[in-house]
C-alpha cells in the first residue's frame, strides 16, 4: 500500500489561498486586498516521482476563507484516494481550521486526518505573542501537553499568502519566510519562495467550464515555486514542495503538488467569492 501523506495536503489547501485573492478586480488585488472566498480543485495523479509511480490518484480538495473585522477563518477539507500498483487503495480525509487575527498575534488551529476511516492524527491549539516581530508561544492542547517556541516573524496561513502576492506584484523572484499553521507537531518550518517568468496558462477552460468563474481566468501566469523545511528537522530535504500558476488577479489555474512517490495535479473547477464583513470605523 502506497502512504497517504496527511499535513502535506493541509500544506495544499493553505497554498491555494496565495493563488484565491477571489473574484476581485485587478486593482484590488494589485493593492493587496485579499477577498473572501471559496474554491473546489479536481485532484488528478500528475507525474511519476522516482521510479515509484502510484496506478491512479483522484479526490478534491474544497477551501474557504472568509473574513471578520478583526481576522480570518479558514476551513478546508481534502479528499483522496491513491491507487498502489497491485490495486490496494488508500483513502485519506485530512480538514484543517483556524482563525488568525489580522495583526498577527493569535492563531487558533485544529485539524485531524484520517486513513480508511480511522483517526491517525489530530491537532488542536494556539499560537500567541504580543507583536509579530516578537517571539511567542505555541501551544497543543490535542495532543495535551506539548508546546514550542513562536519564531519572531513567523507568519500565519492567510498573512503569508497575503504577502505573497504582494511581493509577486513588486517583481521579487526569490525570499524566505518563517511560518506556522499548526498541521503537525513539529513547530514553525521555513517557507521558501521562488517566483517565475510570465507564461501562458495550461489551463483552457471552455464549454461552459467553472460557470461565472470563467471570467475570472486568462491571459499570462507566472509559475510559483513553494518549499516547506521544518525548522525542527536535522535533514536539508524540504518535508514538501509544490508549484502553482498565479495570474495578475490573484487566481490559481493549476497547481501540482510534489509528493515522495508521485506527484498529484490540481485543477481549478469551483470558485466563488464570499460577502466582507460591514465593520465600523
Amino acid at each position: 500500500m502506497c502512504p497517504v501523506p496527511s499535513r502535506a495536503d493541509r500544506i495544499l489547501a493553505l497554498a491555494v489561498l496565495a493563488s484565491l485573492a477571489a473574484a476581485s478586480p485587478l486593482h484590488a488585488v494589485l493593492a493587496g486586498e485579499f477577498l473572501p472566498h471559496r474554491a473546489v480543485y479536481q485532484l488528478t495523479k500528475g507525474s511519476p516521482r522516482g521510479g515509484l509511480a502510484v496506478a491512479d490518484v483522484n479526490g478534491s480538495m474544497m477551501i474557504e476563507v472568509a473574513e471578520a473585522c478583526e481576522g480570518w477563518s479558514l476551513s478546508q477539507r481534502i479528499k483522496m484516494t491513491v491507487t498502489d500498483n497491485m490495486g490496494g487503495d488508500v483513502e485519506s480525509d485530512s480538514r484543517y481550521a483556524s482563525y488568525e487575527t489580522k495583526d498577527g498575534t493569535l492563531l487558533r488551529f485544529q485539524a485531524s486526518d484520517w486513513q480508511n476511516g480511522q483517526l491517525v492524527e489530530e491537532t488542536a491549539g494556539t499560537a500567541e505573542r504580543p507583536a509579530t516581530d516578537q517571539a511567542g508561544s505555541i501551544t497543543f492542547v490535542k495532543p495535551g501537553g506539548e508546546t514550542f517556541d513562536l519564531p519572531p516573524g513567523a507568519v500565519f496561513p492567510v498573512a503569508f499568502n497575503l504577502d505573497l502576492v504582494k511581493r509577486m506584484d513588486k517583481g521579487e523572484g526569490f525570499f524566505t519566510m518563517p511560518g506556522f499553521d499548526g498541521g503537525n507537531l513539529e513547530g514553525a518550518y521555513t517557507i521558501s519562495v521562488f517566483i517565475g517568468k510570465e507564461r501562458e496558462s495550461e489551463l483552457k477552460p471552455g464549454g461552459g467550464e467553472l460557470g461565472n468563474g470563467a471570467s475570472l481566468l486568462g491571459g499570462i501566469v507566472r509559475n510559483v515555486r513553494v518549499a516547506y523545511f521544518p525548522l525542527a528537522s536535522k535533514t536539508p530535504e524540504p518535508e514538501l514542495e509544490y508549484d502553482m500558476e498565479l495570474q495578475p488577479n490573484g487566481v490559481s489555474p493549476m497547481m501540482r503538488l510534489d509528493y515522495q512517490r508521485y506527484q498529484v495535479r490540481a485543477k481549478l473547477i469551483e470558485v466563488a467569492p464570499l460577502p466582507r464583513p460591514k465593520c465600523s470605523g
